[in-house]
């Protein structure tokens, strides 16, 4: 197997590509990373990507801008579309062979948008929404909680997702513009830290910042929208187009391609009412709920597995489809 880097041609330039190259291959998948700025240089999405080229896919992972820079955008739907039309126009990378389109996390859902348009003229056979979401709005809202719950199974929720929201609407919380950038890092880094990782540099950060600097961030950690709902309701105002664009309201009979919703009930970062959410909107879908991983981590223990025997059927179908794309 060979590991390359292209560049395709979409809305707002060129994107890059890398791709990941069996010696054949006689299906191809794209496979859209989760949102983290490391996005395509995110280990557990290099693992992936190989583990299923060694299996004798060509697979090709984006480096869509706005997921490096952690922003949430329609544009990304747009390069999606853009790339698939791309990828099933090379003979070389696809052509006439089977083309899977996987998207995770929050790119899951912009996946699903992107298969949906009407204007890609040859959607994916396979589409593959790992950790999804359905309202992008309600998204929004549910990061705050502290606890997410589904069929008696209570998930304390990881301030992750908080964070990008809140370094997205920062400008309601009246950073200093010299420090709105250095703000929305130190958001950044609060979200993404771990309960056993020192506060050192963190600390350091703030501390750096000016007095009115220093109480933006403290705001913005404080907020919650239960506590301030008028000011929640101007930013769902200011982000009501976004909030539409980036939601999935469109019809089943849009759907053109194999549609299979997997998510965690034990997900940290989205909560799995979301994909349940998709799947009632897509009934011809597959629905497969999942105690085996966290968000992306796999939760496995030898009494998991035996208790869990049913579930790795469905996980196996799921990937068993997958693979008949290959013939």
């Amino acid at each position: 197997m060979s590991v390359v880097e292209r560049v395709v041609p979409v809305t707002g330039g060129l994107l890059q590509v890398r791709l990941y190259q069996p010696p054949v291959h006689s299906a191809t998948i794209v496979l859209n990373g989760g949102f983290v700025p490391e996005s395509i240089d995110d280990p557990r999405l290099i693992n992936f990507a190989t583990a299923l080229a060694e299996t004798g896919f060509l697979v090709l992972t984006p480096d869509y801008p706005a997921v490096r820079a952690l922003e949430f955008t329609p544009t990304t739907i747009d390069q999606i579309v853009g790339l698939v039309s791309h990828v099933r126009q090379s003979s070389a990378w696809c052509g006439p062979r089977p083309l899977a389109l996987i998207g995770l996390s929050y790119v899951g859902t912009l996946s699903l948008k992107a298969a949906l348009r009407p204007d890609l003229s040859a959607p994916p056979e396979f589409l593959g929404v790992f950790g999804g979401y359905a309202d992008f709005g309600e998204l929004m809202r549910a990061v705050f909680q502290d606890v997410y719950r589904s069929d008696g199974i209570a998930v304390p929720v990881d301030p992750y997702g908080r964070s990008l929201v809140l370094r997205a609407v920062v400008d309601h919380f009246d950073p200093p513009p010299a420090e709105r950038d250095r703000i929305r890092e130190v958001t950044l880094a609060i979200g993404r830290r771990r309960p056993w990782e020192p506060w050192g540099e963190i600390d350091a950060s703030i501390t750096a910042l000016s007095p009115a600097g220093q109480a933006c961030v403290a705001a913005m950690r404080a907020f919650h929208p239960d506590r301030a709902p008028e000011q929640w309701e101007r930013i769902l105002r200011e982000f009501r187009n976004t909030i539409a664009e980036l939601s999935v309201r469109e019809p089943a009979e849009r759907l053109r391609s194999r549609l299979v919703i997997l998510h965690s009930v034990y997900d940290h970062i989205l909560p799995c009412v979301g994909s349940v959410l998709l799947h009632r909107q897509f009934p011809a879908s597959r629905l497969v709920l999942t105690a085996m991983f966290t968000h992306v981590n796999p939760r496995l223990s030898p009494a998991l597995l035996w208790s869990h025997a049913r579930e790795l059927g469905a996980l196996s179908r799921v990937f068993g489809e997958l693979m008949a794309l290959q013939g």
